[in-house]
């Protein structure tokens, strides 16, 4: 087996995961070389051409690897990704392996294709693992692995989380051995370098449980690990980010992916200023409405930040705390926005899960009531509820009944489309009150409707099917304008 490593993304270009993994594999004395396999389109993403297996096929003979690793994240592009790794097994006999949170989960399921599975961080377990197949040795003692033996699954330990993340370095732009596949072509060339955005995290876990994302069991595997949230030295994001500011020549945006982005105010407080000093480029955000202070907001501000997106989710006490365990109160949502609109971040967006099982029309007025009292300006994003392997409202919805376990299998695993009309599914169907109440929401980000929908709202029960008809109408109206602004917002930023 030799030290060439082809290490597989699937519709993500700058998976940062892969990344780290390929920065830890050339520091260990290893050849990584980096396949993108498709672009990223949350609205209409195609399926592995035949073509670009060719093309796969192509590259795996030109490289020669002594393994192929693959990055599986969730269950979206899980029947992708086996095609592809079917694929990979007629064009090469060399080991497989597989990781990612997927993996970390479903170790089983995964080992049906791959020969070893890394759960969790993998930087350690994924050179250990080659050192020992290299050497001829059995890998078993390998922590994190996990393997066949006979018929038999073996999942080895955990080991310690990475509580220093600077020692993991940061991920490499625009270096040589990295190609992408899309469109039925290959270029061999790092497709960040021609982006007009960056992505990175300064952290790594999350402090909340919500019931609709993995994290939650991804702490419980780690219990006794170590400190699950983690955090990078400002220096050592600044080092990443002058390097990508120096290399990405069109660079206008820079996204960080942290679950939640710190609150910790001397970090805050350093970063503002080496940030806007070393960096100066637009940042964006994910927030939460407890970790949302006005000290904390100005200081990003003041940094650069342009886009702030706080995940509120449902405007019901009651479907926030029951079923997806988020613990923000009414008025702490709202005092969150008002922080946000006070510190005036240019564009700020929040993020609600609708017309699910779990959610009774009650629920959606009082989503419409809580969205009337955000502060504005800001604009929505409206989602439907996604059912993630390994996360708990998938046995929510087993146990109370509204789904068999079947059922929701064929759902979580289904094609790749059938899995984001889900998700991106809120305003199709029938016309009944959820998908009218759902209309109302929407709208509630423009400000000068607000008087109009309040009226609306205090009749649409007793409204005929015309009237009922144009609320949709007027909200695809407002989608449209919503667009536009969106679109008028980033030819600002790409301007300025």
């Amino acid at each position: 087996m030799n030290k060439r490593i082809l290490l597989i993304a699937f519709y993500n270009q700058k998976a940062l995961g892969v990344k780290y993994i390929s920065e830890t594999l050339k520091r260990a004395g290893y050849d990584p070389h980096v396949l993108f396999l498709k672009g990223y389109n949350s609205k209409k993403p195609s399926e592995v051409s035949d073509t670009e297996l060719s093309l796969l096929k192509q590259l795996i003979s030109k490289i020669d690897p002594g393994c192929i690793a693959l990055s599986v994240m969730s269950s979206l592009y899980l029947r992708e990704i086996i095609k592809v790794n079917d694929h990979i097994r007629k064009a090469s006999s060399c080991p497989v392996i597989w990781g990612g949170v997927y993996c970390t989960l479903f170790p089983e399921r995964c080992l049906e294709h791959a020969d070893y599975v890394i759960r969790g961080e993998g930087e350690e377990a994924i050179v250990e693992l080659l050192d020992a197949l290299i050497a001829g040795r059995d890998p078993s003692d390998v922590q994190n692995l996990a393997y066949r033996k006979n018929d038999t699954v073996i999942i080895n330990p955990l080991r310690p989380l990475i509580q220093d993340l600077d020692s993991l370095g940061y991920p490499g732009i625009g270096q040589d051995n990295v190609y992408f596949i899309n469109s039925d072509k290959l270029t061999e060339k790092d497709p960040i370098i021609n982006s007009l955005t960056y992505e990175t995290t300064a952290s790594r876990g999350c402090p909340f449980a919500c019931s609709y994302c993995s994290s939650i069991n991804l702490k419980r595997l780690y219990v006794g690990k170590g400190k699950f949230v983690r955090f990078r030295s400002v220096d050592n994001v600044m080092q990443e980010l002058k390097e990508a500011k120096e290399k990405i020549k069109r660079l206008k945006l820079i996204h960080f992916w942290d679950e939640i982005f710190t609150d910790d105010i001397d970090w805050i407080e350093e970063f503002k200023v080496r940030y806007r000093k070393e960096v100066g480029i637009p940042f964006t955000i994910w927030g939460h409405p407890l970790r949302i202070g006005e000290e904390t907001i100005k200081n990003l501000v003041d940094a650069g930040l342009y886009h702030i997106v706080v995940g509120i989710q449902s405007g019901s006490a009651r479907v926030r705390k029951e079923i997806f365990h988020r613990a923000e109160t009414q008025e702490q949502i709202i005092d969150a926005s008002r922080i946000i609109s006070k510190c005036k971040v240019p564009v700020v967006s929040y993020d609600f899960i609708l017309q699910h099982p779990f959610e009774s029309v009650d629920d959606l007025k009082e989503t419409f009531e809580l969205c009337l009292k955000l502060e504005p300006p800001f604009d929505l994003n409206l989602h439907g509820l996604y059912f993630l392997p390994g996360t708990d409202i998938v046995d929510m919805a087993i146990s109370e009944g509204l789904f068999s376990h079947d059922y929701m299998e064929r759902k979580m695993y289904g094609s790749i489309q059938e899995q984001y009309d889900i998700y991106w599914g809120i305003g199709s169907g029938k016309l009944d009150e959820a998908r009218l109440w759902s209309a109302l929401i929407y709208m509630t980000q423009f400000r000068s409707l607000r008087p109009f929908l309040r009226k609306i709202a205090e009749r649409l029960d007793e409204g005929s099917r015309k009237k009922r008809e144009a609320v949709l109408l007027l909200k695809e109206v407002c989608s449209n304008v919503a667009s536009a602004r969106k679109i008028w917002n980033k030819a600002k930023l790409l301007i300025s």
